[in-house]
């Protein structure tokens, strides 16, 4: 994975999100984003086809129970539709598509 700052809040995320250094280094700047007191981030997710559960799993935890407000624009049509199916749209704003 590839993290590319935006500004602030908002991130692009590419290439695959399957490895568990993926999931260290988002779950480092989400813990330093909450510390802050800063509870919004936008994901852009441009060619991701699946992504790590334990990346899944910490931001349904930060929604839940931190009231962390994820934004996530998902481009690849069955990475957007697994969202829908496994329900993660009621904690997360999924969008289909993309920021730009």
């Amino acid at each position: 994975m590839k993290l590319q700052k935006i500004n602030e809040n908002t991130f692009n995320l590419r290439g695959k999100l399957k490895d568990m250094s993926d999931y260290s280094e988002l779950k480092s700047l989400l813990e330093k984003k909450r510390k802050r007191g800063e509870l919004e981030v936008i994901f852009n997710i441009p060619n991701a086809k699946e992504i790590n559960l334990y990346i899944l799993g910490y931001w349904l935890k930060l929604a839940k129970k931190n009231n962390f407000n994820f934004i996530i624009y998902i481009e690849n049509s069955y990475l957007y539709n697994n969202f829908l199916k496994l329900g993660l749209h009621k904690f997360l704003k999924v969008i289909n598509g993309s920021m730009e």
